[in-house]
């Protein structure tokens, strides 16, 4: 940067009175950096999974630190072949409508079972709705075969306006047929805030005057 354009965007800067924070900070639910915050086994199949938090695993660029699921499936469970796995992130029912997306980073580890169509069976993201932690299934994707990799997911939180819970649903059956294990792990769960309006305009002003000079 060119000590005029400095110049430019600290003007530009002082239009704005110089904000230090160009936009609010996201929300972090989990980032599983101790094993306090994993999530608890909430129902489906009568095989238990195991369930840690793994310091050495974490997505790219968030700190280190995972939760680790582990899911053996056995298809003649028909339709409890499926692990659900739940967070009670409030204390009460909270409206989450004025987020801009509720995200969270996945991965499935290599030698996962794969289901009768090759992927890793159907998995879903839950809003638990009220005191009754009502069911609104939020996202529902099927895991294609592509293990190792960190995957990140983004939720609209238009339809989130009573949570108390948040829920992860891995579904093997019975048309998917699973048998074998499979394991997941979580990571960098956030409600990422909408951009404030003086923050939008004020990498406008910023860019205008790099655009400004850049004519000159």
């Amino acid at each position: 940067m060119t000590p005029m354009f400095r110049a430019a965007v600290g003007f530009a800067l002082l239009g704005f009175g110089l904000a230090p924070n160009l936009a609010s900070a996201d929300l972090i639910v989990n980032d599983f950096d101790s094993a306090g915050e994993a999530w608890r086994f909430d129902f489906g199949s009568p095989i238990l999974p195991s369930i840690s938090v793994v310091p050495t695993e974490g997505s790219p660029g968030n700190p280190m630190g995972a939760m680790r699921l582990d899911m053996t499936f056995v298809s003649s469970q028909g339709g409890n072949n499926r692990f659900a796995f739940t967070n009670d992130a409030f204390p009460a029912v909270t409206d989450l409508t004025g987020y801009a997306s509720l995200d969270f980073d996945l991965k499935i580890a290599p030698g996962a079972a794969l289901d009768a169509f090759g992927n890793h069976g159907f998995f879903q993201f839950v809003s638990r709705e009220g005191d009754g932690y009502g069911f609104n299934s939020v996202l529902g994707t099927n895991l294609a075969p592509n293990t190792g990799v960190w995957q990140s997911y983004s939720i609209p939180t238009s339809s989130m306006s009573a949570t108390r819970a948040f829920t992860i649903q891995l579904y093997g059956g019975p048309s998917q047929n699973i048998d074998g294990p499979i394991t997941l792990f979580l990571d960098n769960v956030r409600l990422v805030e909408i951009p404030e309006p003086a923050s939008i305009a004020l990498a406008a002003a910023i860019a205008a005057a790099g655009l400004g000079f850049r004519r000159r």
